[in-house]
């Protein structure tokens, strides 16, 4: 063992990877929608089922407040915060933003073996295109390295967040469209790539900005067609690329 590590409690470790286990769980339980919106998230409950103290359940339950997937009211405990198909304009909003970001950066940033690294990811999603489940999770991998490798930090934490609270809601809404345009959005994806391999700016934002707008435009026509308002899916810019 280190030096530096032997100095650590051990007590602090264990607890914290509790605590990062149970959040995994309640927040993969979330987004699959074995927890459903606005249910209640009793702290007893859970540590009778995973069989642990109450520490890492409440400190879980709080990075997950933090995150928007929970919601903790004093004197009425936790509850899954709830879903509304009127958030997917604003997460298509969220993501074009960080897109646009992290795709200028990559732009300017990214060396040949980023770029190797992300085709290679990119080749495997073309195998992926009728599985939508592993080409969902290849999707959200794809975005963040992207950020990583263009060496903002930032971006990356906000872009994972705004790709769990979007996996949530189209597995909520918006599967049957969702699989019907993975073709469409991996084509997009080898356009934004072929723009920053370019150190294309310009056409990398325009790229970003036509992937994103396009897609939004396709789920709110899918929730009209089943029967949702105007009213309960505001669009919040226009979808057309200017």
């Amino acid at each position: 063992m280190l030096p530096h590590l032997a100095k650590l409690p051990m007590t602090r470790i264990t607890v914290r990877s509790k605590r990062t286990a149970v959040y995994r769980w309640i927040l993969s339980q979330i987004i699959e929608g074995n927890f459903a919106p606005n249910s209640p998230l009793v702290i007893d409950d859970l540590a009778r089922r995973l069989k642990i103290s109450h520490i890492p359940i409440r400190e879980a339950l709080q990075q997950l407040e933090a995150e928007g997937f929970v919601v903790i009211r004093p004197y009425a405990g936790a509850t899954v915060t709830d879903l509304q198909p009127g958030m997917i304009s604003e997460i298509f909003v969220m993501l074009e933003a960080v897109e646009v970001i992290s795709g200028r950066m990559a732009c300017l940033n990214l060396q040949r073996e980023d770029l190797r690294e992300i085709e290679q990811l990119l080749t495997k999603m073309d195998d992926l295109i009728s599985d939508v489940e592993r080409w969902s999770e290849h999707n959200m991998r794809l975005h963040q390295l992207i950020c990583e490798r263009s060496g903002v930090m930032m971006v990356t934490d906000i872009m994972k967040r705004v790709l769990l609270h979007w996996d949530r809601l189209r597995r909520t809404y918006l599967d049957d469209v969702f699989g019907k345009r993975i073709a469409k959005a991996q084509a997009d994806h080898w356009k934004m790539f072929q723009a920053m391999k370019d150190k294309d700016v310009v056409r990398l934002e325009m790229s970003v900005r036509e992937h994103n707008r396009s897609a939004l435009k396709d789920y709110i026509d899918h929730l009209h067609r089943s029967g949702f308002s105007d009213e309960q899916v505001p669009v919040v810019w226009n979808m057309e690329v200017t």
